[in-house]
């Protein structure tokens, strides 16, 4: 009996140790800070259910949540195509640290791996594609988790709203502060060094980076997108895409692109069903464009307004975010220095 029990605990220590693939040491990774609980709560999935696909994590934008904005778009719709679909909520709408926020995603890659047996295709919108880097450069499991990344508006390099020479939306600092995750948002911070360092598409990941002319919030768009990565370099497992490149007159802003526009929607979900990044012509070409001048394409499952409405309890439950005010970037984790 004594022995059962002794090897027991062994082969829990190794799982315990050990990726979803058996090849990861976990515990020689940088520990996750929030209380594991916090973590299994922000992830909420469906049953996996289809072996055939890859499940779907979506990681949602600063200023809403993982149901606020999935439930109604993609998530529906990735269901109807055979997805089992994932989504994660990082705290406080994505006002803290973004360190902090990158925990929820490396537990919810770990998690999703390792029940449903397959790698992962994760979506993220704004700082749901820009944090979730921060997950894949310093968690080798989350890294080994990923198959696929799209990511849609993401401030990969920073943007010039957030600069600190901005007199009006800078991180430049306030009387009051800024949210933590601001600050982090600006091209020359910290934060965006550390996670361009060296490789900036690190693992055996296919990165598909969408963006659009009329982002409001991430900028610059041109010449050199700060959405894209490895820009210029004919990286095999990267797809940067500007979508007035595919569509000259579509209008596409910062939120409609991660809510309801048809082409993204498409090119996204032609990364996740085919080797390699996304290819425009496979998932349509031009025939993505909008017949009509100036207005773009919309995606939205039929029972949208359904799903909004079931969304009111939430709300009421999720409450006010706290705003992490400070006046200055949150310092580097030692992990990254």
């Amino acid at each position: 009996m004594r022995s059962r029990r002794m090897a027991a605990v062994l082969a829990a220590a190794l799982i315990a140790g050990c990726g979803s693939d058996g090849d990861t040491d976990i515990a020689a990774e940088p520990r996750l800070e929030t209380e594991p609980a916090l973590l299994d709560a922000a992830l909420e999935c469906t049953p996996f259910e289809h072996p055939d696909k890859p499940p779907v994590l979506l990681v949602h934008g600063t200023v809403t949540h993982g149901q606020e904005q999935y439930n109604w778009t993609y998530k529906p719709l990735l269901i109807e195509r055979g997805f089992d679909v994932c989504t994660v909520t990082y705290p406080d709408r994505g006002f803290g640290d973004q360190q902090i926020a990158a925990e929820y995603v490396v537990h919810a890659l770990r998690r999703i791996r390792s029940e449903s047996g397959r790698k992962v295709a994760m979506i993220g919108h704004s700082q749901g594609a820009s944090m979730p880097r921060w997950a894949i450069k310093w968690w080798p499991s989350a890294r080994d988790a990923v198959e696929d990344f799209v990511l849609l508006a993401g401030p990969n390099h920073g943007t010039t709203v957030a600069a600190t020479d901005n007199p009006l939306t800078g991180s430049g600092g306030t009387v009051l502060g800024l949210p933590a995750a601001f600050y982090q948002f600006a091209p020359e911070s910290q934060f965006v060094a550390a996670v361009n360092a060296g490789d900036e598409t690190p693992g055996d990941i296919d990165y598909t980076n969408i963006y659009t002319l009329f982002d409001e919030l991430v900028q610059p768009a041109q010449p050199v997108p700060t959405a894209a990565l490895d820009y210029g370099q004919d990286n095999p497992k990267v797809t940067n895409l500007l979508l007035q490149d595919l569509c000259p007159l579509l209008v596409v802003d910062h939120l409609t692109i991660g809510l309801t526009d048809r082409a993204t929607f498409e090119l996204a979900i032609d990364a996740i069903t085919h080797p390699g990044p996304a290819d425009v012509e496979r998932a349509g070409g031009a025939a993505l464009c909008n017949a009509l001048p100036l207005v773009p394409g919309v995606v939205l499952p039929p029972t949208f307004l359904l799903e909004l409405l079931a969304l009111l309890p939430v709300e009421i439950e999720t409450g006010l975010p706290e705003l992490h005010l400070v006046s200055e970037e949150p310092p580097l984790k030692p992990y990254a220095q």
